[in-house]
């Protein structure tokens, strides 16, 4: 299991799915789109059924369906069979209200459930999705230069189990890196892509098996120079500011 120097125990069903997750971000190509399609007169919210559909369960919460018109407005039944209205006048308000129309791209990926998303679509996804003790597992994923990036510190706690995936930085602004996805496509080998190496193995021989380990290698002790200079650098400005006040007082 990967190495961590966060203090949150990680228990073995989690470390399962992290690593499921790891293998869906790593050929997830984030082309698709949330769109609201569905509303919750339960939670008087708008949802995309494309990762929200279980936390708003039919069976449990009032959903109604909602296309969008040419114009982007809301389209939805208002009378029943019976010719009696749907919804009362403060529900419909809040119902007609909402964007049903806008397609927002997947810029985030949860680790627990192995999926891209739009956050805008479902900005509380791991409350709404994850038992609360559980901790965040939802990366922010930013596109640069035809690539997409994980925005993260490295420290996070779960940081030690795709770190294997991420390339080095494209942005370093002292405190958050844009880390790109070392995307692979199924079926292909991780180190040169061969398409033909097959599902169930990562490597098509000994040869990228070894220069895989060593690209890793060298890129997690880029990762720790450049932290270790960061960390040197904010003791530098400690001290600096420290004999300031103490040269003020």
């Amino acid at each position: 299991m990967p190495s961590s120097s966060s203090s949150t125990a990680v228990p073995e069903e989690i470390e399962q799915w992290l690593v499921l997750g790891k293998q869906a971000l790593w050929v997830e190509d984030f082309s698709g789109t949330c769109q609201r399609e569905c509303f919750c007169a339960s939670c008087f919210h708008a949802f995309c059924t494309h990762c929200c559909w279980f936390h708003h369960e039919p069976t449990i919460h009032m959903v109604f369906p909602v296309a969008a018109d040419a114009a982007g407005r809301g389209v939805y039944a208002t009378h029943g069979p019976d010719g009696c209205r749907v919804h009362p006048d403060f529900v419909e308000d809040v119902l007609a209200a909402q964007d049903y129309a806008t397609r927002l791209p997947w810029d985030a990926f949860c680790l627990l459930c192995g999926t891209a998303f739009a956050a805008a679509a479902c900005p509380d996804h791991h409350r709404h999705h994850h038992d609360p003790s559980l901790p965040d597992a939802v990366l922010r994923v930013e596109r640069r230069g035809g690539r997409h990036c994980v925005r993260c510190t490295g420290s996070e706690w779960w940081f030690p189990y795709v770190e294997q995936i991420l390339d080095d930085p494209v942005e370093d602004d002292g405190d958050e890196q844009l880390l790109p996805v070392m995307t692979r496509r199924p079926g292909s080998c991780k180190q040169c892509g061969d398409p033909d190496t097959g599902y169930l193995i990562a490597v098509c021989s000994s040869s990228c098996s070894e220069s895989y380990r060593r690209d890793l290698a060298g890129r997690r002790q880029r990762r720790e120079v450049r932290q270790a200079a960061r960390a040197a650098a904010g003791a530098q400005a400690k001290q600096l500011i420290d004999g300031l006040r103490i040269s003020n007082s």
